[in-house]
């Protein structure tokens, strides 16, 4: 368990706190200036200084030690004893001076550090989010996937700013009063004394170490609690109408309630194992006070000797105590790493190649399958043996029933997932050894579901072309039929379309994507679906214009209403993951019963 903490701590020290270095050594060199003002300096103003303030010189009685190691200042005291007395009074005030501002450096460079790691943590999880494949993200749960992103670097930057300062500090202020208080013992011939407190400190030791191992496992808990809890507030904002239509509120509330009770029992655990070290600590400071003040008591200890122990006592088991609440706030975090790691130890499993190669300018969209096989779970193919190849300029639909392997077909050529045998080739090349931004970047897509960005209607169009003229912009809007809603709003192209494109309805949407691939201008069009949310009569009204945009370009149409497969010059037939009709329209009609069936199904004059 250890071993597994301190290597996780390891791996994320050196890929964020590395960077941040100079930052971090100026932490530790005010961490150790508070430590030494604290578990030495004080200690010491108690020992030697409190003795000259109130020292008179016809007074009986022991010299102050401080006049025997600096012989002037007794002849000083003989002479002005006012000037000795402000000279001692104004050593507390410099302590303090120097004790506070270390501390506020500390504070303020401790805190900027925990929010640099964090932030580059948060980018660091985003990007590797991003570059994973998407079959990553169809295996979990969105919500869980945004609470590591939010929510657990967001926890890492809590301990960093907020722990991070007493793990710098207190394990230096505690060594710094073991050395002083050994000094003293030995001064004072009380070595058993010291090795009675030893023990005390290694007893209050067991505690912090055990109750940080199920702190680590009830944060971890704790953070995947409140994963499910984001999922089942994201799923229910994306179901609104859903759920009002079938009446499930109830069914929704009753879950939302039990994943939220079920959070805060882990939480409450949580906060249960890091409040118990408290007790044993004061416990603890309390006998080694005891032992000190009745032995001291044995051996004619002076009061000034007895003082200046305890206040390296107090500050010795108070550092301690930071120390353990840090060390157990650290495990707390250990959860959050723990989940963060899960992502950015994620292998790539469709990484760049090596040794990428280029396609040849212009690319003319040519594609090839090879052999080409795929399956979602192993044993479960979706796809198998597919043999093809679609020349360039072609346009090519894609039918057959649902779940027959037309979308996933689609799918593999801009390389969202990878073939499990065989070879998908575009102009001659395997798109394996090709960049994806390279392959995906002369690949224009158009999804069933338009899902648009925040923003207005003019940067959505513009996203696979953010250089795109005003005219290129205005002319895609035409070809794509927005031009009648954009008359209509005060903004025309400068209309917001709300989170998602919800401020639009979902014809609207699905022409503002058409008008995205339209200005991309891209050499292969894959349209998967895409007037699947269009009326006939909208429909009618952009036909003629994906005619004229598949002009010389290599388009597959993916479709279950054949009225979208009027200019297609070629139709693969899709069942049970193969390609069992390969022609046109005339064709496949007269000689494929499956084809006849699904197209009269659809009542097309």
């Amino acid at each position: 368990m250890m071993k597994q903490a301190i290597k996780r701590i390891l791996f994320f020290v050196r890929l964020f706190l590395v960077p941040h270095i100079r930052l971090f050594g100026l932490a530790l060199l005010s961490g150790l200036l508070v430590s030494v003002t604290s578990g030495l300096g004080i200690p010491l103003m108690v020992k030697y200084v409190f003795p000259v303030v109130f020292y008179t010189p016809n007074q009986s009685g022991e010299m102050p030690k401080l006049f025997e190691y600096i012989p002037w200042l007794r002849e000083m005291q003989l002479e002005n004893p006012k000037v000795v007395l402000l000279v001692a009074c104004a050593v507390m005030p410099v302590t303090f001076l120097i004790r506070g501002f270390a501390m506020w450096v500390n504070g303020m460079v401790v805190s900027l550090l925990g929010v640099r790691i964090s932030t580059t943590l948060r980018i660091e999880v985003f990007r590797k989010v991003l570059q994973l494949p998407i079959s990553f993200m169809e295996r979990r749960e969105k919500g869980d996937v945004i609470s590591r992103v939010i929510s657990d670097t967001g926890a890492v930057q809590q301990v960093l700013t907020r722990v991070a300062d007493d793990l710098f500090k207190q394990p230096i202020t505690c060594l710094v009063a073991v050395v002083t208080f050994l000094w003293m013992m030995l001064q004072n011939g009380q070595t058993g004394l010291f090795l009675l407190n030893a023990l005390l400190i290694l007893l209050a030791f067991l505690p912090i170490y055990q109750f940080g191992k199920r702190i680590s496992v009830k944060a971890h808990r704790a953070l995947t609690g409140l994963g499910r809890l984001n999922t089942v507030v994201q799923q229910n904002l994306e179901t609104m109408r859903e759920v009002r239509a079938y009446s499930m509120e109830q069914r929704q509330i009753q879950e939302f309630t039990r994943t939220t009770e079920e959070y805060c029992r882990n939480s409450i655990k949580l906060v249960k194992y890091q409040r118990a070290v408290i007790p044993f600590m004061e416990v603890a400071t309390s006998i080694a006070l005891v032992a000190l003040l009745v032995r001291g008591y044995e051996c004619g200890m002076s009061l000034n000797d007895f003082l200046a122990m305890a206040a390296v006592l107090f500050f010795l088991f108070d550092s301690m105590k930071k120390a353990g609440n840090a060390f157990n706030r650290l495990n707390e975090g250990q959860g959050a790493l723990r989940r963060l790691e899960e992502i950015l130890v994620e292998p790539n499993t469709m990484p760049d190649p090596a040794s990428p190669r280029a396609f040849s300018e212009p690319v003319r969209g040519d594609i090839e399958f090879r052999d080409v096989s795929f399956a979602y779970d192993p044993g479960q193919p979706v796809l198998e043996h597919i043999n093809v190849h679609i020349p360039a300029g072609q346009v090519v639909g894609l039918v057959g029933s649902s779940g027959a392997g037309k979308t996933t077909f689609a799918a593999l050529i801009p390389r969202f997932y990878d073939a499990s045998d065989g070879a998908i080739l575009v102009d001659g090349l395997d798109v394996r050894n090709v960049r994806v931004h390279d392959l995906r970047d002369h690949i224009a897509l158009v999804g069933q579901q338009a899902l648009l960005f925040s923003g207005t209607i003019r940067e959505n169009i513009s996203v696979g072309r953010p250089d795109a003229t005003d005219e290129e912009i205005c002319a895609a809007a035409e070809a794509a039929a927005l031009n009648s809603f954009l008359d209509s709003q005060k903004k025309g192209l400068d209309t917001e379309v709300g989170e998602g494109g919800s401020s639009l309805s979902g014809g609207q949407r699905q022409r503002v994507a058409l008008a995205r691939a339209f200005v991309k201008d891209a050499p292969i069009l894959v349209l998967d679906e895409a007037t699947a949310s269009l009326d006939a009569e909208s429909e009618r009204d952009i036909q003629h214009e994906l005619e004229k945009i598949s002009a010389g370009r290599t388009t597959l149409i993916v479709a279950h209403r054949f009225s979208t497969l009027r200019h297609a010059q070629r139709i693969l037939l899709f069942e049970h993951g193969r390609i069992v009709g390969d022609g046109t329209h005339e064709q496949l009609y007269a000689n494929s019963p499956l084809y006849k069936e699904l197209y009269d199904r659809q009542g097309i004059e």
